[in-house]
């Protein structure tokens, strides 16, 4: 099982973890998630452990307990890949560049599907501006409400939010009415991924970009995904300079029929 181990105090260090987590259970690995640039301490841990029942244990009696004088935050999450929180971090920190070096646009028309509390739904309105719109599509209502209230602190009016269904994933967007559509850190939840593709690959326009960040599932089997797919091509990928995670930022065209 892998925990998120949140509220690290800036001096917590792996082998602190390591001692609370073992007098619990045996601990597989403490990683403190770090600043690709700085190197400083994001102030959050993944921490595996070998079973279970030890990872729920451990959450039930190391949740809100202090170390080093912060209350921990324990809590089960999905399992990663090498240096994609690194990555997702520097990502959430960098976000109006990622949009812009993927494509996004003044007056665009933007999809960002499975935007969560709005990382990239925002700057993308920004950039989009009034003569735009963001689709905004998650599965939380608790999420898009946030959305809302981020929008409305910044009087942003270009943001439609859509409380979406993953196993039904029909957008009811017109055909390529689309600039660029995100898939961010959500592509592992869906279980019909040629359904969702296809329905992408309806709504994009001829000359659109998906933009796809594969967290959970790594580049290499995003890559096979769309090769099985056959709707879309990869154009480009992109990772901060010089750092290297299972996963990246993949950009795709989609493919022209060769009748």
């Amino acid at each position: 099982m892998q925990l998120y181990v949140g509220g690290l105090s800036n001096d917590t260090k792996e082998k602190n973890i390591v001692e609370l987590f073992s007098s619990i259970c045996p601990v597989q690995l403490v990683t403190i998630i770090r600043d690709i640039e700085s190197g400083k301490s994001r102030g959050f841990a993944i921490v595996k452990i070998l079973s279970e029942e030890d990872g729920e244990e451990a959450i039930r009696q190391l949740n809100g307990v202090v170390l080093r004088g912060t209350n921990l935050v324990v809590r089960k999450m999905p399992e990663t890949l090498p240096g994609e929180m690194e990555f997702r971090e520097w990502l959430t920190d960098h976000a109006t560049e990622v949009l812009t070096k993927v494509g996004v646009r003044k007056a665009q028309i933007i999809v960002d599907y499975g935007c969560g509390s709005g990382t990239f739904t925002i700057p993308s309105a920004r950039i989009v501006g009034k003569q735009g719109k963001v689709y905004a599509f998650e599965a939380r209502s608790d999420l898009l409400e946030r959305i809302k209230e981020r929008a409305d602190k910044e009087e942003l009016t270009n943001i439609e939010t859509v409380l979406s269904d993953r196993s039904k994933p029909n957008t009811n967007l017109q055909d390529e009415s689309v600039d660029v559509i995100l898939v961010y850190d959500v592509m592992h939840e869906i279980g019909n991924r040629r359904a969702l593709l296809e329905e992408l690959s309806r709504v994009l326009k001829g000359d659109g970009i998906l933009s796809v960040f594969p967290m959970h599932m790594g580049t290499g089997s995003m890559l096979d995904v769309m090769k099985e797919c056959g709707l879309f091509c990869l154009r480009d990928r992109y990772s901060p300079p010089g750092y290297k995670a299972a996963s990246e930022i993949l950009n795709f065209d989609k493919c022209q029929p060769t009748w």
